[in-house]
């Protein structure tokens, strides 16, 4: 019921690697006469499609293939398609990533296609700009919904940043910021890119100095190594993830992903086992891996900071005081959370026929939730509608479907995403929080909790649309138990 975190996040990843800076980065080297060099930039851009092998701690598990058309003085289409093949709990999946990205001449991005289609689910985000405004549009099974945001007037995204970059040219030692939207977490912020140096780097078995550039989007940091020609060889991120530029025949090779299970992977085993964690009632641990800085807009009597250095947190089966602030916007419908779609708020009606109390109506819809959905480990980033019309998820779609019902039930509803214990080890999840008499009350309908245990360990708060700000710290958490009491 925990796998569902790391799928998403596992596949942003992914993109940041793959999708912000290597598209034009591995082109054949009998193209190389196109290019001026690194620093003062490239003439003209290649057309042929270009193939990269993904690879975690060593392991292959999936491919991409780029390919960049000039469209003359209207500017560039820049097309990409990518399969994962992960293992989450024991089962297979396979992911395939399509992208499609309308720039100008400048690499500015004018519009895009995203696709995500799973083994159970499939979403398609379209998305056009035009001046400030950005609209999009949101097709999830046979759902739609429209949206729209604001956006700098030169804006990028992360297809097009490399070749924006290798057009035009980068010095040792600068560094370039710009906008960038990222469609499938749908956030915006500064992309960087460093030039670092050279560096001697072996890939495919020959040894090669490289220009060294370094990337961060979102505290996302990631290395890619290119020759003066605006060759990519090797680029890496966090979570022990890689690519490199290889041959067609290389690419669509067997994985051999599936030799690991990632839910193992990012599992988090505490120094001591928590023997009745559905009883425990208070919980103080050591945490390491993540700053206190992350942590302090979500600091309540359920979650106390007990010390910043060491990390020490408090956690506790206990309500919490609702701002009154914080109610409107936790009523609203948004892309995922579809409250004020007719077959959310009929379904609602009838699942909370004849009860009229805020918390009993928020244990009726824990057990109902924890009932409807089959409990099985999905690559989705799905909304309530299709998740109530397929019936099947992990703890992301219980916890989407849980919020949009609680919120058509005029609840007001907010999402929490970080850590649980379970079967000795924490796990990546997620859980609503509902408001009840003036408190916050946390329940998980994942695992039939009303309320929640004591384990829940909160680092996010949103409607999933900051997922990106946990990827840092996976991998690198580590939890040392200090109190339990029960």
């Amino acid at each position: 019921m925990k796998k569902q975190i790391y799928l998403v996040l596992l596949t942003l990843v992914w993109l940041f690697l793959s999708g912000r800076l290597v598209y034009t980065l591995y082109f054949d080297e009998s193209s190389s006469g196109k290019y001026i060099s690194l620093a003062s930039g490239l003439r003209e851009l290649p057309s042929e499609s270009e193939w990269m092998n993904i690879f975690l701690d060593g392991r292959k598990m999936g491919h991409t293939v780029y390919s960049i058309e000039n469209q003359g003085e209207t500017g560039y289409t820049i097309k990409s398609s990518t399969i994962l093949n992960v293992v989450f709990g024991g089962l297979e999946s396979e992911i395939n990533l399509e992208n499609t990205s309308i720039m100008d001449t400048l690499f500015r991005m004018e519009a895009f296609n995203f696709w995500m289609v799973s083994d159970q689910y499939s979403t398609h985000i379209r998305g056009e700009k035009q001046g400030t405004s950005m609209k999009l549009e949101f097709i999830q099974g046979q759902d739609t919904s429209h949206s729209v945001i604001k956006v700098p007037e030169n804006l990028y995204t992360y297809t097009a940043i490399q070749p924006m970059v290798a057009s035009k040219g980068i010095l040792e030692g600068e560094t370039i910021r710009v906008p960038a939207y990222d469609p499938m977490s749908n956030e915006l912020a500064d992309v960087s890119i460093t030039h670092e140096g050279k560096e001697l780097i072996s890939v495919g078995g020959e040894t090669h100095i490289l220009n060294k550039l370094r990337i961060e989007f979102k505290g996302i940091p990631s290395i890619m190594w290119l020759d003066d020609n605006g060759i990519t060889f090797k680029e890496q991120t966090i979570m022990g993830m890689t690519m490199e530029r290889t041959t067609p025949e290389l690419a669509i090779a067997k994985n051999q992903a599936a030799e690991v299970d990632l839910l193992n992977g990012f599992a988090v085993v505490p120094n001591y086992p928590i023997s009745k964690p559905a009883k425990l009632r208070q919980l103080v641990m050591e945490v390491s891996g993540i700053s206190a800085s992350i942590l302090e807009g979500l600091s309540s009597k359920r979650q106390i900071i007990r010390s910043k250095n060491p990390l020490v947190l408090e956690l506790n089966q206990t309500a919490t005081i609702v701002n009154p602030a914080e109610i409107q916007r936790n009523l609203r419908a948004s892309d995922m959370i579809q409250s004020d779609h007719d077959l959310i708020r009929q379904k609602t009606h009838e699942i909370l026929m004849g009860v009229d109390e805020p918390i009993a109506m928020s244990r009726v819809l824990t057990k109902w939730v924890f009932n409807y959905l089959e409990k099985k480990p999905v690559a989705s980033i799905s909304g309530a509608v299709d998740i109530l019309k397929t019936g099947v998820g992990d703890c992301t779609e219980h916890t989407t479907l849980y919020t949009a019902l609680s919120r058509a039930a005029g609840i007001p509803t907010k999402i929490h995403i970080g850590l649980v214990y379970l079967h000795g080890r924490f796990l990546f999840h997620a859980w609503p929080v509902v408001a009840i008499d003036g408190e916050w009350v946390d329940v998980d309908p994942s695992l039939d909790q009303f309320p929640a245990d004591a384990t829940h360990i909160a680092l996010v708060e949103g409607d999933f649309e900051n997922l990106t700000d946990l990827i840092p710290v996976l991998g690198n958490i580590e939890i040392k138990i200090l109190e339990q009491r029960y």
